[in-house]
């Protein structure tokens, strides 16, 4: 048992952890834009894949949601619900966090609201380090994005990856399949079975159930 920090927020990321965004774009840009064979994404970038560039994309990203509500269109992630059950019944304050575009904005909170997955407060911001400002105590957040992995790492959030394919190329000490085991992990870390900062002799992972 290991003397350390209580977690009492934790931040959920959206796309690529509560949301499907990847399989929606897809479908969105197959369907609508009449794309074919596209290959499935393997990095964060992966619209170039898609023969389009970043200002192609982020005008996508702006209009989609409008015209084809492309930020409700799908249901949750796997155990998304279970992980947010085991996280209210630890009594730690939901945070969701998501740099979405201001088109989208109305859209995520009905989404939410409509799969039952309200959160104590829903941040729109590109800085997902006010996760650590805003907590009673101390908090954890999962996110997919590599660079906010390393934003929250330094700020003193507990940080944690989601896996995919676009971003295990990168060596993390907290990595997790689905919300669940982040919940399990927020869970280990509060009881105080794992140390609550990562170093490099202690590498600890989910991804596996448990």
């Amino acid at each position: 048992m290991y003397e350390q920090k209580r977690i009492t927020d934790v931040g959920i990321d959206m796309d690529g952890v509560v949301y499907p965004f990847m399989s929606a774009f897809k479908k969105y840009c197959e369907d609508v834009l009449e794309m074919t064979d596209l290959p499935e994404p393997t990095h964060w970038d992966f619209y170039d894949d898609w023969g389009m560039n970043k200002k192609e994309f982020d005008a996508l990203l702006n209009s989609a949601p409008v015209t084809h509500r492309l930020f409700a269109s799908e249901s949750p992630m796997r155990n998304v619900y279970g992980g947010w059950e085991m996280l209210r019944n630890m009594g730690v304050k939901l945070h969701v966090i998501t740099a979405r575009p201001t088109t989208a904005w109305a859209q995520t909170a009905e989404w939410l609201h409509d799969h039952d997955l309200v959160p104590d407060h829903l941040h729109f911001t590109n800085d997902k380090t006010i996760l650590a400002h805003t907590a009673k105590e101390h908090s954890a957040m999962i996110d997919d994005h590599h660079l906010y992995y390393q934003q929250l790492e330094k700020a003193g959030v507990f940080a944690v990856l989601h896996d995919h394919p676009w971003n295990n190329q990168f060596e993390v000490s907290y990595r997790v399949n689905s919300l669940v085991d982040f919940a399990k992990l927020v869970n280990k870390v509060n009881n105080r079975e794992i140390p609550w900062h990562p170093t490099n002799a202690n590498k600890y992972s989910l991804m596996q159930p448990i």
